[in-house]
């Protein structure tokens, strides 16, 4: 298949870009800030000027400005799918993959309310990272009835990859090196939901061996079981056969921090729940069990 990808320089895009090569595909990079055609890296203005013979099957728009964005950045995002959107007609292309954040929904809770959140679940983001891919999904859905294309757009939690840039990596570096983790016992019993790189790399296969996306849909990307932020991060230990050492900081503790906003906010990021329900995602796809 013929797949643009956006985003390819970023950290899931990159492991991306080398899987999808290796499978066999060809791939054309869309980016903002850098061009190299003998990497088969383009500017989205290049594509615009009709030069270019590739016709793309697939557009993967995973290009983001960032996850911290501030205010005025939230137009910069829906502009940023705006140029992949125009991208589809000079590639003659009818499928569009867009990669959203369970953010759409609100944030980590300690409400027993955020616990298997499906696709109807009301739409309340908290921060505007979420807020700007909520204008994306509806600008998204817009354009599709316009130009008549179809889209999946998946919403996703944390993915699961093992680098420093990441949050998730951050905490498997304390697990690596060995570091005392300080923690509370809230973080053995909360439910949160992360995504799998192999399941989120599956999920992206079996769409494009399909070779058309049919009807267009917003799903869940997530792995079937959630899992509570200390059992995470014995089950990384366990990969990488070390222990993580846990000081369990008493409760007390854990109630005098929750009355200040900012260890409150820190705390519901680690130790609160947000379990995802990926249900329509299997009914959609064919997701192993193992998942």
């Amino acid at each position: 298949m013929n797949i643009a990808l956006t985003g390819s320089s970023g950290l899931i895009g990159s492991h991306l870009l080398d899987d999808l090569l290796k499978d066999g595909h060809d791939v054309l990079c869309i980016s903002s800030s850098n061009s190299s055609h003998e990497d088969n890296i383009f500017f989205y203005e290049e594509l615009q000027s009709k030069e270019i013979s590739f016709k793309a099957d697939f557009i993967i728009h995973l290009a983001s400005i960032n996850s911290n964005l501030g205010k005025s950045d939230i137009p910069l995002e829906v502009e940023l799918l705006n140029k992949a959107l125009n991208c589809m007609e000079y590639l003659e292309c009818k499928n569009i993959i867009f990669f959203s954040t369970i953010k759409v929904y609100g944030e980590n809770s300690f409400d027993s309310n955020f616990i298997n959140v499906d696709e109807n679940f009301p739409q309340n983001p908290e921060c505007l990272y979420g807020l700007a891919k909520k204008y994306c999904e509806k600008t998204l859905i817009g354009k599709s009835q316009e130009k008549n294309f179809n889209y999946l757009t998946f919403r996703l939690p944390p993915v699961l990859i093992n680098h420093p840039k990441s949050n998730v990596g951050k905490l498997f570096q304390l697990v690596e090196k060995g570091f005392p983790i300080p923690s509370f016992r809230i973080g053995d019993t909360n439910e949160r939901s992360f995504l799998s790189y192999d399941l989120l790399l599956h999920v992206i296969n079996e769409v494009i061996n399909e070779g058309v996306i049919s009807s267009s849909k917003i799903l869940n990307l997530s792995d079937t079981h959630p899992i509570s932020t200390n059992n995470l991060l014995r089950s990384f230990g366990e990969s990488i056969s070390k222990k993580p050492r846990f000081i369990y900081l008493p409760n007390f503790l854990f109630k005098a921090m929750m009355r200040l906003n900012r260890l409150q906010l820190i705390l519901c990021r680690l130790f609160g729940n947000f379990h995802l329900s990926n249900a329509k995602l299997k009914k959609t796809i064919k997701i192993p069990k193992h998942f």
